[in-house]
């Protein structure tokens, strides 16, 4: 008898995808820093011949790609280096989140410029376009046998996307729209696909997305930025915050951005982001220090359990100085990457626990 259950739960289907806490890596400058003749080393001094495969060995388990409409110069990630590179992710069974910025640079909380081709429209043209993009790009996925985890409909979106259409200026009931038009693009293609939405920070989370609800929009998960350096810094109060996150929007809670400085020193004259007097108390800018970080974090998040966090993505832990050591426009993040000064691996590595 018990041979015969065993073997009817060997038979049952297992989900995958929520079966562990994802920990991710957002490594949309990775091509960028390859076409720069970036070669990575890892913990021994060796070079990395292939990354990708290098970090799914470390136990990356998800990987993030940021996607623009049509790019500014100079800007990368357009559909077509996004689909290529998703397939290289895909060959390796890593399990691909899009990050879809309707835009053609940088959404974020103070920037969420419509793409140049979508300007001009009127409401219900732009929701035709967006509509038909999201289809073109999604079915150019499925046609590889690629399906992504989970789609993001927009960059911090705040106060709101695509403006003027979509600014939370003229009330949630338009974004909620939007969003519901891409939802059901995504589920159409991709009915196992969990779509998110993702706003800047915890603290403005509860607000946005109850008064998205009102609205009529529920996301499959609510996304949020979480850096210590902008946002919270004790590691107990992320956690209660995203606990009661969950409780009042009903949905899992997933940090889609995350990061912590390894250093405050620079490599080339690019002005970093993270400085002196950001750090969190008890866990100094320094390799062993960002390390524990991450893995406190990482274990805060572990104990709240996959119904309520989903996990964590570190951001652009690829993007190293690139341009040489005199350079002003090189790396902003060369302090919080999680490769040092000379492209070796950090010891932060290890919280990505190997399968």
């Amino acid at each position: 008898m018990r041979q015969f259950v065993f073997l009817i739960l060997i038979l049952l289907p297992i989900p995958v995808a929520f079966s562990q806490a994802w920990q991710g890596v957002d490594v949309s400058f990775l091509s960028e820093m390859e076409g720069d003749g970036v070669v990575y080393q890892d913990e021994f001094g060796a070079d990395i011949d292939e990354p990708r495969a290098w970090m799914a060995e470390k136990g990356v388990n998800l990987v993030r790609l940021r996607v623009w409409h049509n790019p500014y110069p100079n800007l990368r990630n357009s559909w077509l280096g996004v689909a290529q590179e998703a397939a290289k992710w895909d060959s390796l069974g890593v399990p691909i989140l899009l990050d879809y910025h309707f835009s053609d640079t940088w959404a974020d909380p103070g920037h969420q410029q419509m793409p140049a081709a979508w300007e001009n429209m009127s409401f219900e043209e732009l929701q035709d376009a967006m509509s038909c993009w999201l289809h073109c790009t999604l079915e150019a996925l499925d046609v590889q046998g690629i399906e992504p985890a989970m789609v993001q409909l927009g960059n911090e979106i705040d106060p709101g996307m695509m403006f003027p259409h979509g600014s939370i200026e003229n009330g949630f009931g338009p974004l909620s729209e939007l969003l519901t038009t891409g939802h059901e693009v995504v589920e159409q293609i991709f009915p196992n696909c969990k779509v998110a939405v993702h706003v800047s920070s915890l603290e403005t989370a509860p607000w946005f997305f109850a008064v998205l609800s009102d609205a009529g929009y529920t996301p499959d998960v609510v996304a949020v930025s979480q850096y210590s350096k902008w946002h919270l810094q004790d590691v107990d109060a992320i956690s209660d915050a995203i606990s009661a996150l969950n409780q009042s929007t009903g949905v899992p809670v997933f940090i889609a951005e995350t990061a912590y400085a390894w250093t405050t020193e620079w490599s080339d004259w690019t002005d970093n982001l993270w400085w002196t007097g950001d750090e969190t108390s008890g866990y100094p800018f320094s390799p062993s220090g960002q390390l524990a970080y991450l893995q406190a974090l990482d274990s805060a998040l572990n104990d709240l359990g996959t119904e309520v966090c989903l996990g964590w993505c570190y951001w652009a832990p690829d993007w190293v100085a690139s341009q040489g050591p005199t350079s002003t426009e090189g790396s902003a993040w060369e302090n919080a990457a999680l490769f040092d000064f000379q492209w070796g691996a950090l010891p932060a590595w290890e919280v990505f626990n190997a399968p």
